[in-house]
Formats: C-alpha cells, structure tokens, sequence
C-alpha cells in the first residue's frame, strides 16, 4: 500500500511539473523579455485611432503618403461584416515612390489610414539609448482576402509560415533602410512592430504567445503555474518520504 502511495505520489508529481514547466519558463521569459523591450524602446502606432490618421503624414521634413487606386468598389463583406473595396497601395515618400501593394482590400466605410488596418501601420520607433527616433513604415506584403462562405467558412486565409512583412525605415537624417521578414522568422524588435502595428493574425510574442491571451482562472493561473507548485512540492515530499525511509532501516 505504501509503495502504492509513493509511486502515485511521484508519478503526479513528475506529470504536473514536467508537462508544466515548459510553458511556465517560456512565460517567465517572455515576462523579461517585455520589461527588457520597454526599457529599450517606445513605439507608438500613429496609424490607430480617432481622428482617423490622414494618409498623408509628417515626419519632421519628410512627407510620408499612401495614396489609393480604387480597382473594384463594393467588392465584398469580409467575414466580420466590414464592406471592403479592391486597390492598389502606393508608398511615397516625399514623392518618390517607395513600395507598392497590388490589390489589397480596403475599408470602404473607414477613412484615413484606418481603411488599411492589418495591411500597413505607421509608427514611430524612438531607442532610449540614444533619444532617436525613426518613422517606420510597417506593410503586411501577403495578400489576404477573407470572405466568409455560406456555411461560417473563412476562405482566402494564409498560413502563418507563408506571412511576409517589409518595413521602410526613415531616420531623422532622411535615410531610408528596408528590411524584410516573414511571420514565423523575425527578431524581437521584429515581433514588437508587428503586435504594435496591429500586423500579425493574433497577438503574438516573442518567446510564446501565451502571455497574449485574456487570462482567467484555469489559464495562467491554475495551469501551468499552480500545477507547477504542486507537483514540485509532491515531488519535494516523495523524496523526503524515501529519504526518511532510508534512514530508518539505516538506524
């Protein structure tokens, strides 16, 4: 019977706090990792809110622009009931053309550059240890037209792996840098430009995308870091119990 007890002892212990820490250590990271990133950076997303952001857009003396070419109007609801037209993107800055996104849907009832949400983002990105900024433009370069189909399917969706992403980098200076990166390939300032830019398919993080989920009683509290605790304080106890045991036939 007691060997019974010991072995359940142990086997629960070992299940709960070995099926636990992965996940457990990848949310502490993912913890630092953010403190980390907030005392290096700030990035602000100006492409959100209301008043809607004009598409044209100030950045010290440069002028950044996103101008539309209407291809089919009304072209369809996407799967959250939003009217969505068909367009041809163009990025200009100061004029000259930058980089082109060819037919991409739009948000027919939205203005400014609230009609391009999840397809491009403006955002400025000062470094702390040096109080520069730079003006980023962030475009989502996979095309994706969601429709939902009569049955409650959502078609024309991309897989993460095939998600592709450019942002257009200008200092204060006027330089202009560009670097490319897909969804399942990026660094962690790359991570924190797309969940800032409102780019990526969910949010994400850097070492997990655990921490990004609304949290409640079961997830992240009960599991991983209570069963955490749990198995290793069983664990604890199923060693102290044998160890006790040694001693006693010893004696």
């Amino acid at each position: 019977m007691k060997k019974m007890l010991k072995f359940l002892l142990f086997s629960i212990g070992a299940l709960l706090f070995l099926t636990s820490l992965p996940l457990s250590t990848k949310m502490i990271m993912e913890l630092i990792h953010n403190q980390k990133m907030n005392a290096a950076y700030e990035i602000t997303n100006v492409s959100t809110g209301g008043p809607p952001t004009e598409s044209t857009f100030h950045f010290n003396d440069h002028i950044i622009e996103t101008e539309e070419t209407v291809k089919i109007e009304n072209s369809h609801r996407d799967p959250w009931s939003r009217k969505m037209s068909i367009a041809d993107l163009s990025l200009k800055i100061n004029g000259e053309g930058l980089d082109k996104l060819k037919d991409y849907p739009v948000r027919m009832e939205e203005a400014g550059l609230n009609r391009y949400y999840g397809e491009i983002a403006y955002l400025t990105l000062e470094d702390k240890s040096n109080d520069k900024t730079q003006f980023i433009i962030l475009l989502k370069k996979t095309k994706e037209v969601e429709k939902e189909t009569s049955d409650g399917d959502i078609t024309d969706r991309v897989p993460d792996e095939k998600l592709k992403y450019t942002a257009h980098i200008l200092d204060e200076n006027g330089n202009i840098n560009m670097t490319s990166f897909s969804f399942t390939d990026r660094d962690a300032l790359q991570t924190e430009l797309l969940s800032a830019g409102s780019l990526a398919p969910y949010p994400i993080g850097y070492y997990t995308d655990a921490r990004e989920s609304i949290p409640t009683i079961i997830f992240p509290i009960l599991f991983p870091f209570v069963t955490l605790a749990v198995g290793f304080i069983l664990l604890v106890l199923f060693f102290l119990i044998r160890q006790g045991e040694k001693l006693n036939r010893t004696a």
